[in-house]
């Protein structure tokens, strides 16, 4: 039976950012039997690269579960089956549902989120197709090992969309299942725009384009490789 690992990237202390934190956290307990949940954090401006890294290092588990510290979704079993079973990646859900702040505490006060999504009243905006690599993604753990999400983004904003780039271009499309995403309302964070993080991470995007365009990976992937590796080697020789 492989082993799994939920990593929960967090930075971002807020009130509501906590309360989805505390959400999520018991959420996987409760409905991924046997999984083992890790907090990810760093040092400095925040980095969800480095976050992962940081829980990734703290255990060896085979199949690992790189998830917002604000989303869930019924279809994760599902995901990390086709994972075991051989793909590379996989996306356990399809359309992403963003809760209202109303909704959201209705949910923490116990009401399942799927009650709430008949009716726009609960929801921040219109259903969407989730984009790939974002939300909750599931992956063997070798894969993360080479093809890491990236250190050189900075705050929040296109370090996913980077992300499934390379896993397209290395790895192929992922699974996917059709299961919704509940996301969790809180705070938003600093940042251009909804879209845009900063014009740095832009233009690190467009190297992921570029590069999905001519298959050029090693160079640009080496960097995120080498940090990945630091850190699992700091983690044992602190153990």
């Amino acid at each position: 039976m492989n082993r799994i690992a939920v990593l929960i990237p967090f930075g971002n202390e807020t009130p509501w950012r906590t309360k989805a934190l505390e959400y999520t956290r018991s959420w996987y307990a409760e409905n991924l039997a046997g999984a083992t949940v890790r907090i990810g954090s760093c040092e400095g401006n925040w980095c969800k690269a480095a976050a992962i890294s940081s829980a990734l290092a703290e255990g060896t588990e085979s199949v690992v579960v790189i998830a917002d510290a604000d989303s869930v979704t019924p279809g994760i079993q599902q995901a990390v089956q086709a994972v075991q079973e051989g793909a590379a990646w996989a996306m356990p859900h399809l359309k992403v549902y963003r809760m209202n702040r109303d909704a959201t505490r209705a949910i923490y006060d116990g009401a399942s989120p799927g009650s709430l999504t008949g009716k726009m009243i609960w929801l921040d905006q219109s259903p969407y197709k989730g984009f790939e690599g974002g939300g909750i993604t599931v992956l063997r753990r070798d894969a993360y090992l080479d093809c890491p999400l990236d250190p050189a983004f900075k705050g929040w904003g296109q370090e996913d969309e980077a992300w499934a780039l390379a896993l397209n271009g290395l790895y192929g499309a992922p699974w996917r299942g059709r299961a919704p995403l509940y996301h969790l309302w809180h705070e938003k964070p600093s940042r251009l725009s909804r879209y845009a993080g900063s014009a740095a991470s832009l233009a690190r995007l467009d190297r992921y384009k570029e590069a999905s365009l001519h298959g050029a990976w090693p160079e640009l992937l080496e960097e995120a490789r080498n940090h990945v590796r630091l850190d699992i080697s700091r983690c044992r020789v602190a153990i």
